[in-house]
């Protein structure tokens, strides 16, 4: 089983809980892929997506089934973007959006939010959506991954002291990402949201 961990703005994958979190997969035998991002800003433009959504090719390539996609802050937002962007033969297992802000005012960082993707298709591009997010984050406040949480009707996992999961260890994502890869999926996607078309009469 593959999970690829997905930095956030101006980091890396040697920082923050990263280096911890892939260590401690790889100890219980999973393939653990850390792409580098340019999640920078070079100039006033901003990011340039179309050179992520690449770089994200490139090291990441085609996703699998038994994929688990986990990304952190701004991070959640680019896996959120290659979803959408790239050609999909296989539903990975599980997207994890850990911190994931639901806006920002700064206008060069809005080009990866939500209001340009289209939720009721991402909702078929995972079998399962989380987010975690933390009661105390004090720079993306919890009521973002509230509402990122209803647009996508993901599962919410709740923590009481984690920031911004900016630390070296936050053993949540280690339970999280175990408790998904060993929870056995007897559904499609999809198949757990609510079918509009119960009550209307077919035709025979």
């Amino acid at each position: 089983m593959r999970v690829i961990l997905v930095h956030g703005f101006n980091a890396n994958p040697s920082k923050n809980f990263h280096p911890w979190l892939a260590s401690s997969l790889r100890d219980r035998n999973f393939e653990v892929v850390t792409p580098e991002l340019p999640l920078s800003i070079q100039d006033e433009e901003g990011f340039n997506l179309p050179n992520i959504i690449e770089t994200m090719k490139e090291q990441v390539g085609f996703l699998k089934s038994d994929d688990i996609l986990l990304g952190h802050s701004l991070g959640a937002f680019v896996i959120l973007q290659y979803l959408e962007a790239v050609e999909m033969t296989e539903t990975p297992r599980a997207v994890i959006l850990v911190g994931p802000p639901w806006k920002v005012s700064r206008s060069e960082l809005r080009r990866l939010f939500v209001e340009d993707l289209d939720a009721e298709v991402l909702m078929w591009k995972a079998r399962e959506y989380v987010v975690v997010h933390s009661k105390d984050d004090t720079i993306v406040p919890f009521e973002h991954g509230e509402k990122l949480a209803l647009q996508l009707k993901a599962r919410i996992i709740v923590t009481q002291n984690d920031g911004h999961f900016m630390e070296e260890k936050h053993p949540v994502l280690l339970e999280t990402i175990e408790e998904i890869s060993k929870r056995p999926f007897e559904f499609a996607p999809g198949m757990a949201l609510p079918d509009d078309y119960t009550d209307i009469q077919t035709l025979l």
